[in-house]
């Protein structure tokens, strides 16, 4: 009975937050442990819309396995660093902005600690990367991560408008958020950030979580109200796609990614869509 109910779940079409179809793909670490050919055919068979949150020393592969599967790269993960009198980005960034040109993928910037680190060189670091992706077309969204330089939700938000570029907004991610900021308004916070959030990402997580191991799990598991969390995007009419955050789930990607799509279509029917 449970196959059959996960069954008919896959088969439902994925109604948008807003009204829309929302594209929900897989961060790339959840398909890590196939080759990117079978990862973008296990996406796609699962009913999936791509791939994001690519790491820029692999995109070209998962360029041409989602191509070849006609589904789309979403974004890709880039890593920056702040120091007191400067800031540096990781290898293989810029080169993987230039072939995503043509493209509506995310850059998704994080901005991790280095000696001494301040705001000036966050915002150096954000119009230098921001800069590039305009330059092809592109748009940045930082990424708030626990224990980097930006981690909350509204210090992103207080990067992206000091950035004063127009293709710089932010992204919120679940577990992060929980991580850092659980006791936060969530509605008062995307509220405030209406204009500039552009990604989300979610994952089952129990609400009081401490660990990774709490804090992501398959969307099916965990005490965090996924439901209110889509209709509090769907009131500040968010439209854009969903990524699933999969790091450290240690269960077989074909496992974690039937429950979990099969889940989110469970939660978006509980928020009324």
């Amino acid at each position: 009975m449970r196959f059959l109910i996960s069954l008919l779940c896959l088969l439902l079409p994925v109604s948008n937050v807003a009204g829309e179809t929302t594209p929900i793909y897989p961060f790339q670490n959840g398909v890590n442990s196939l080759p990117p050919p079978e990862g973008a055919r296990l996406a796609k068979e699962l009913g999936y819309q791509g791939i994001g949150s690519v790491y820029p020393n692999r995109l070209a592969a998962y360029q041409a396995a989602c191509k070849a599967e006609d589904l789309e790269v979403f974004s890709i993960y880039a890593g920056g660093k702040v120091n007191a009198d400067g800031f540096e980005i990781d290898n293989g960034v810029a080169a993987a902005i230039t072939l995503l040109k043509g493209t509506g993928a995310l850059v998704e910037l994080n901005v991790q600690r280095g000696k001494e680190p301040n705001d000036e060189q966050a915002i150096a670091l954000v119009r230098h990367v921001a800069d590039l992706a305009k330059e092809v077309g592109l748009k940045v969204v930082l990424y708030p991560h626990a224990n980097f330089h930006i981690e909350r939700f509204d210090h992103a938000l207080k990067i992206a408008k000091a950035a004063e570029r127009d293709n710089v907004g932010i992204a919120f991610n679940l577990c992060h958020f929980l991580k850092i900021q659980p006791s936060d308004d969530l509605h008062a916070l995307f509220a405030a950030a209406k204009p500039l959030l552009w990604s989300v990402s979610v994952c089952g997580a129990d609400s009081d979580g401490k660990d990774w191991n709490a804090l992501i799990r398959p969307l099916d598991e965990g005490t965090f109200d996924q439901a209110a969390l889509l209709s509090t995007l769907q009131g500040i009419g968010y439209k854009g796609a969903v990524g699933l955050q999969c790091f450290n789930i240690r269960i077989a990607p074909r496992d974690h990614l039937t429950r979990s799509i099969a889940a989110w279509r469970k939660h978006l029917t509980a928020a009324g869509r």
